[in-house]
């Protein structure tokens, strides 16, 4: 299991980028695969707890019925518009469903003194541990290098960049 503080020991820009980005907007957006195997796009909001991120779910929603099913999933954080040069990053991850007392606990307490918003006891509502498996940071630099920064455990933190509209791949 990698958490976003293992990411931050070992993919940096990539884990300061997606840290800045939730607690800029609280928002990303959940790619989970529905039943009949075509993707699902949802909003939501995340939450960082002692270096791991949680989403919380209303009970039967589809999104948490997607990851019930298929724990596979990818968190995207939001560009602010089209003219956002910061770029955009993906955490390709596995959900699980939360199932101890005390994480649960811990969880609720430190999103209510954030938010004010009480999740409630455990069993109401679904609550979800995003472990990392892959990620990646595509932004655009100098203002036509498109720059990507990968990490994968196996393969470690690679960078790319592509210059111009047609511009070949280059690994750095």
């Amino acid at each position: 299991m990698t958490t976003l503080a293992d990411l931050e020991s070992t993919a940096p820009t990539i884990a300061a980028f997606v840290s800045e980005r939730i607690a800029d907007t609280g928002l990303c957006f959940l790619g989970t695969l529905r039943s009949d195997g075509w993707p699902r796009v949802s909003p939501l909001e995340l939450f960082v707890h002692d270096g791991c991120i949680y989403m919380g779910s209303m009970p039967g929603s589809v999104k948490a019925t997607d990851l019930q099913r298929d724990p596979r999933c990818c968190v995207i954080t939001p560009l602010a518009d089209k003219d956002d040069h910061g770029g955009e990053a993906k955490l390709f991850c596995r959900a699980s469903l939360v199932a101890g007392v005390d994480e649960w606990e811990a969880v609720r307490a430190s999103i209510r003194a954030r938010s004010g918003f009480d999740l409630g006891e455990m069993g109401g509502a679904h609550l979800f541990r995003f472990d990392i498996e892959g990620a990646a940071w595509q932004r655009l630099e100098g203002g036509d290098t498109f720059r990507t920064t990968s990490w994968h455990p196996e393969q470690g933190v690679r960078e790319f960049a592509r210059t111009g509209g047609d511009g070949a791949r280059v690994e750095l």
